[in-house]
């Protein structure tokens, strides 16, 4: 006969000094006269490997080699084999009779629950290797808090200007008490359904207001009815006195396009580029070179105008 050892529940056992009191175990082997052996090993693996005790191919401890030596002291070798067990949470390594999954069960006193569930299926057979998983299912009431979402409720308010908001309320969350009725497998939750709740507290929701007003535009204190990007020129008291207006050239008197913004029409020119804003104007003279967004300021100087260049500018369109 081999000798074998070869058990994966010995190779798992550790031999682990100890100062524990040497004792009497008693080691039957089918077929063979009983042998005594003196040891201080807590697991029935450790006797068998301190004291070299040979196992023959196909047969097992009894006890297995993992568990701990019984009170008797009595170690049965016997045919059979070790099986891995993970039931649940908990994963063992036990010696049995039988290969088939049902006597496997009972022979290691397993009882399965109504929704537990066994892998092999019962009448199936553990092959060398091959772990007997047994999944368990329970389910349990489970009560806990959460919060309670708030909802925004905006509202308009006619006094705001357009594009603004004002937050009337702050809102809070609220709490909400769950019974749900949860399903674990081998201690994981699996899923849940609500079976009842309770409002503990109340939500309060977040009020908003937002503005419905017409904005009005405003520059330098008066309304303006739009605003126009444009490439500004100067010119100064050589290109004549008199505006195609019939006013007298000065500074305020601007040349357009009357097209673009026609004659008599109250402007405010503002400097796009930091240069000192020309102010307040009047849209009284033309130009053979203003045509569309362009735009000729008066200056008193040929120096102002020359220093002034060519430039962009932001033309408000007053309002009468």
């Amino acid at each position: 006969m081999k000798k074998t050892l070869a058990l994966s529940a010995l190779a798992l056992s550790l031999l682990i000094p100890s100062s524990a009191e040497a004792k009497t175990f008693f080691i039957e082997t089918a077929g063979k006269a009983p042998v005594t052996v003196e040891s201080d090993g807590q697991t029935v693996g450790e006797v068998i490997m301190e004291k070299g005790i040979d196992i023959p191919e196909g047969f097992v401890p009894f006890p297995s080699a993992t568990e701990a030596i019984p009170e008797d002291g009595k170690v049965r070798i016997e045919k059979g084999m070790t099986v891995r067990v993970k039931d649940g949470e908990n994963e063992y390594v036990r010696s049995v009779k039988s290969d088939r999954v049902e006597d496997i069960l009972k022979e290691l006193k397993i009882t399965l629950g109504k929704n537990d569930s066994v892998t092999p299926p019962l009448n199936g057979r553990i092959g060398k290797g091959e772990i007997l998983r047994i999944n368990r299912e329970k389910e349990e009431t489970v009560v806990r808090q959460k919060p309670m979402d708030f909802e925004t409720v905006v509202r308009e308010n006619p006094d705001l200007y357009e594009g603004v908001e004002k937050v009337v309320q702050e809102g809070a969350k609220g709490l909400v008490e769950e019974t749900r009725l949860v399903t674990t497998v081998n201690g994981e939750e699996r899923g849940s359904i609500v079976i009842g709740s309770r409002v503990l507290a109340e939500s309060r929701n977040k009020i908003v207001e937002v503005g419905t007003k017409k904005a009005e535009n405003i520059i330098q204190g008066k309304k303006y009815k739009k605003k126009i990007v444009m490439r500004a020129t100067a010119y100064d008291p050589s290109a004549g006195k008199w505006t195609a207006s019939g006013t007298r050239a000065r500074v305020g008197a601007v040349a357009v396009d009357p097209r673009v913004i026609p004659l008599g029409t109250k402007l405010y020119i503002e400097s796009a580029d930091g240069f000192p804003t020309y102010g307040f104007a009047v849209a009284e003279d033309t130009g053979g070179a203003i045509k569309g967004n362009r735009i000729d300021l008066f200056y008193n100087s040929n120096s102002q105008a020359r220093r002034f260049g060519r430039r962009n500018v932001v033309v408000y369109v007053l309002e009468d």
